[in-house]
C-alpha cells in the first residue's frame, strides 16, 4: 500500500513538473516556434495541443519501451521518423474536428514532427525510465505546452479582435502587430518570468 501511494505521489511530481514549476516551454525555453508563429488565436492554441498531445504521448511511451534497443547514434532519425507516423493520425483527427483551423496552421502543424520538447522528452527521458513515470511526463509535458500555446494564442486573439474562437474582427489600432512572432516572445518572456518567480519562492519555503 505505501509502495503504491509513494508511486502514485512520484507520478503526480512529475506530472506537475512537466505542467509548471519545470514547464518545457517557459523553463526550458524548448518547442517556441509553434506558439510565437502560429498562436494568434484561441483555436490555434487547442489545435497545436491536440498535435503535440497525440504526437508526443504514443512516442514516448514506444520509446520507453524499445529506446535502450535502439543506438543512441540513430536515435534522433528513429524519434523523427516515428513522430512522423504519428502525426498522420492526428492530423486526420485534427482535420474532422477543425478543418479550417489544421489547414490554416500550415508549416507550424508539419514542423510539431520534430519539436524539440518532444525530442528531448523522448530521447532522454522516455528510454531511461519506466512507464508510469514516462506517462506521467508525458501528459504533464503535453498540458504544460498546451496550458502556454493557449494561454499566449488567447491573449493575442483578445487584443487584436476583443473576442474568442474566431468570433471577432482584427482592427486597426495600438498593438494590431501582436500576431507577428516577436509578440509570442514577448508573451513567453512574462510567462516565464511568473513560472521562475514561483520556482524561486518555493525554493526560499523549503529551504
Amino acid at each position: 500500500m505505501n509502495n503504491r501511494l509513494s508511486s502514485l505521489h512520484n507520478t503526480g511530481v512529475i506530472f506537475k513538473s512537466g505542467l509548471l514549476f519545470r514547464n518545457p516551454v517557459l523553463v526550458g525555453a524548448l518547442g517556441l516556434f509553434p506558439i510565437v508563429s502560429a498562436a494568434t488565436g484561441l483555436k490555434n492554441g487547442v489545435a497545436l495541443s491536440v498535435l503535440f498531445l497525440m504526437i508526443s504521448v504514443p512516442s514516448e511511451l514506444l520509446f520507453c519501451a524499445i529506446g535502450l534497443l535502439i543506438p543512441k547514434w540513430i536515435r534522433p532519425a528513429a524519434i523523427l521518423l516515428v513522430s512522423a507516423v504519428f502525426y498522420i493520425p492526428a492530423f486526420w483527427v485534427l482535420q474532422q474536428w477543425m478543418p479550417s483551423t489544421a489547414n490554416n496552421l500550415g508549416l507550424a502543424a508539419a514542423l510539431m514532427t520534430c519539436n524539440s520538447i518532444l525530442y528531448s522528452r523522448t530521447e532522454e527521458y522516455a528510454p531511461e525510465h519506466i512507464f508510469p513515470a514516462v506517462l506521467a511526463d508525458a501528459f504533464g509535458c503535453s498540458f504544460g505546452f498546451a496550458a502556454v500555446v493557449c494561454l499566449v494564442g488567447s491573449v493575442r486573439e483578445l487584443w487584436l479582435t476583443r473576442d474568442l474562437w474566431g468570433h471577432g474582427s482584427f482592427y486597426d489600432g495600438i498593438g494590431s502587430g501582436l500576431n507577428l512572432p516577436f509578440a509570442g516572445f514577448l508573451f513567453l518572456g512574462l510567462l516565464s518570468a511568473v513560472v521562475q518567480k514561483i520556482n524561486l519562492r518555493r525554493e526560499n519555503v523549503g529551504a
